[in-house]
């Protein structure tokens, strides 16, 4: 019987049991012939890909699914295959979504990939050293050339002139697939480069201490867990200058006083320069607050 020896060196700080095994294929790589990782999950195969090539292996390394009737993934002949992105392959799979960071609604990795191989760089995502802004503004270029617009430094703007909505036969936008705004998009952002972060490190033994309440996360308490922070505190969710063009589109001369009228169901003024409810309860900017029994009744 062959003689188990406990493995002292791979012992590591390390939470998430997809950098363990990557740092454990690490460990093993100088005494196996072959290595082979059972898993399927993506950011597995990612770092699989990044750290095989970082470390400069050639020791033959396989990716199988626990699923038999999955195909089996030679890591080194994908490696050789898409050498000329591998370098900014981890930011680019962190940026555009992974177990920590939210993706975007319709974007597939293999767009990813195929805008990736235009020539991105992105080698900032995950530096420690590097400027937020270093940062940030590869991400936004990378993400908007995702949505199909190229050199844009505000993802506002990618969200005006995005096309992916820009189909003449559509009465409406899919609001899902609109690009984040730049507010909830630069919250993303640090949320990656934290998790890049912590991949770039994974075979080093004591972690960088970062805080995570500086990265897109704020602690809950009663949980002692992260939740992500979609916006800045001091964000408006609305701007003041939308919520004044909103109107209810009554043509009643007389007071709205039923559920009809949706300014009255939202608690908002409407907008008398535009001439609709002539005598509505809600003119001059009188706000109702809604109670616990006008919500129920939409339950």
């Amino acid at each position: 019987m062959e003689e188990r020896r406990s493995r002292y060196e791979l012992e590591n700080q390390q939470e998430e049991a997809d950098t363990i095994i990557v740092q454990q294929v690490l460990g093993c790589a100088g005494e196996a012939h072959q290595i082979s990782v059972v898993s399927d999950d993506t950011d597995v195969f990612v770092l699989l890909l990044h750290h095989y090539h970082q470390a400069g292996l050639d020791v033959p390394l396989i990716m199988e699914s626990p699923r038999k009737e999955r195909a089996i993934v030679d890591i080194k002949a994908i490696l050789s295959k898409h050498s000329e992105i591998v370098e900014n392959l981890l930011p680019a799979h962190a940026i555009s979504g992974c177990d920590t960071v939210a993706s975007y609604y319709g974007m597939g990795k293999g767009s990813v990939i195929k805008v990736l191989k235009a020539g991105y760089e992105l080698s900032a995502i995950g530096n420690m050293d590097a400027p937020f802004q270093q940062v940030l503004d590869p991400a936004t270029a990378f993400i908007s050339a995702c949505y199909g617009i190229k050199e844009s430094t505000d993802m506002s703007h990618t969200r005006v002139w995005g096309n992916k909505n820009g189909k003449g036969h559509m009465s409406a936008p899919n609001l899902a697939a609109l690009p984040p705004t730049n507010e909830a998009f630069i919250e993303n952002v640090k949320r990656a480069h934290f998790q890049a972060m912590l991949w770039q490190n994974l075979n080093v033994n004591l972690l960088p201490a970062l805080n995570p309440e500086e990265f897109g996360w704020k602690k809950d308490t009663c949980n002692r867990s992260l939740i992500p922070t979609h916006l800045p505190e001091d964000a408006k969710l609305v701007p003041d200058y939308i919520l004044e063009m909103i109107r209810c589109g009554c043509k009643s001369e007389t007071p709205c006083n039923s559920k009809k009228c949706s300014c009255k169901v939202h608690g908002l003024p409407c907008t008398l320069q535009l001439h609709f409810c002539v005598l509505c309860m809600f003119q001059g900017g009188m706000l109702k607050i809604l109670t616990l029994d006008d919500h129920q009744q939409y339950l």
